[in-house]
């Protein structure tokens, strides 16, 4: 890990220096630290002879951001100390970092762009998220826009770009490098037609492992109207594997918002796709409106994965609601990975005062194992409340019960726990083994 901590606060730095040499009144910094408490009646989420503990947690943090200029960039990175004080677990530490730069270096010609995700994912997707079932990941993506205007309405972009996986305990670290290049047609100011290819190759660090190489072909529509934005890929994508399997399928996708005033917007997302599973997690990491990168079991697999969701979200004078479902439906073409999940998700937060805010949240996921006699459901149901004594000091104070119901009785389990804590300034990062926030 520490090798790993070290090189992404060297990026961290970097895109920080290039922060500030464009510096203006729109670059935002905010320090943060935090202690909290957490009570919990199965701190190891076990169907058998369950443990409580009580977790003291810390941490220390930052965001920058820069949202004017040639430079635009979001950065938000956290240290988390977790503290098992009945000894449930050893001390855990859990870094953070996530950073999204966009440099355009020529106007209207030339971009390049950074993204960086470092978090902890499951090792096995289908256990809960105990610390013996998380690993420090990496996703990091680098690339180029290069936009040649063919005329008023035509535009050419190609796009070499690079991403680099790590993984701390699986042998699934792997590098890519891609190529792209789109043509955009526009019929009106408000509707555009065009084609993209790209080919990406997938290179896996262990030698035993067979490489694998993506080509695709799609035709694109998008569409802009007063109420609703649409988008459309549909095409085809080929996989050539190194030893010598290959496979051509359909792949697309189709995305539409719509919006019923400025405070009230419906999405729905549908997509289906033959990708590896570290590019699978990353597009759902990015846009969250697209699936839990959870879900995704990572290995060496070109899995087909299927995603159908559809949210909505209504911000009524103070109240703010979202009510989400989400279908996937993934197939691995080698490990028994197999699975069909069905999800839902609701949020009420409403401000009681100036300074409390309370909240709702509840979720309901049923995952069927295809390969295996197993289908879960898990239900989590939680009330929460915030305080802000100063403008830059909060507190929060959560309370959280979750439950599995599985076919397989040494999966079940049933947890109620209590969180409350005291944070100055930046005060939101995710703690992974509690599935919860500060």
């Amino acid at each position: 890990m520490l090798r790993m901590l070290m090189m992404h606060l060297k990026t961290l730095f970097f895109v920080a220096l290039m922060l500030f040499s464009f510096a203006t009144a729109a670059l935002e910094f905010e320090p943060g630290v935090g202690v909290g408490l957490e009570y919990t009646d199965n701190a190891t989420l076990s169907a058998d002879n369950p443990v409580d503990d009580l977790i003291a947690i810390g941490y220390i943090g930052a965001s920058l951001a820069q949202t004017e200029g040639p430079l635009r960039a979001d950065i938000s990175a956290t240290l988390n100390h977790l503290r098992y004080t009945q000894d449930t677990f050893e001390d855990q530490r859990y870094f953070s970092l996530n950073a999204v730069a966009d440099w355009e270096m020529v106007k209207d010609r030339f971009d390049w762009f950074l993204g960086n995700y470092y978090n902890q994912r499951p090792i096995n997707s289908a256990d809960p998220n105990t610390p013996t079932n998380l690993q420090d990941s990496n996703s990091f993506v680098f690339g180029a826009d290069w936009f040649w205007p063919i005329s008023g309405r035509q535009t050419v972009t190609v796009t070499p770009e690079y991403r680099n996986f790590y993984y701390e305990l699986q042998a699934t670290d792997n590098q890519q490098l891609s190529l792209s290049a789109s043509w955009d047609y526009n019929l009106t100011p408000l509707t555009a037609v065009g084609a993209r290819g790209y080919v990406r190759a997938v290179e896996y660090d262990e030698p035993v492992i067979n490489d694998v190489t993506f080509s695709s072909i799609f035709f694109t529509l998008a569409s802009q109207r007063v109420n609703s934005d649409f988008t459309t890929n549909l095409g085809f994508t080929d996989v050539d594997r190194e030893n010598g399997q290959t496979t051509e399928e359909f792949a697309g996708f189709v995305d539409w918002v719509f919006s019923f005033s400025e405070l009230s917007k419906l999405r729905a997302f549908v997509s289906s796709d033959l990708t590896d599973t570290s590019s699978g997690a990353l597009t759902a990491t990015v846009d969250p409106g697209t699936g839990d990168p959870n879900d995704i079991q990572v290995t060496t697999d070109v899995i087909r994965n299927k995603v159908i969701v559809l949210g909505y979200t209504r911000t009524y004078r103070t109240l703010e609601s979202s009510l989400s479902g989400e279908l996937r439906d993934l197939n691995y073409s080698e490990s028994p990975n197999d699975r069909t999940i069905f999800t839902l998700r609701a949020n009420l937060n409403y401000p009681l005062t100036e300074a409390l805010t309370g909240g709702l949240y509840a979720l309901f996921n049923n995952t069927e194992f295809v390969d295996v006699d197993r289908t879960d459901d898990n239900i989590t149901v939680g009330a929460k409340a915030g305080y802000r004594l100063t403008r830059k000091l909060s507190s929060t104070f959560d309370l959280k019960y979750r439950t599995r119901d599985s076919t397989r009785a040494t999966e079940n389990f049933d947890e109620w726990s209590a969180y409350v804590n005291l944070a100055w300034g930046f005060g939101q990062p995710l703690r992974p083994t509690r599935a919860g926030g500060f």
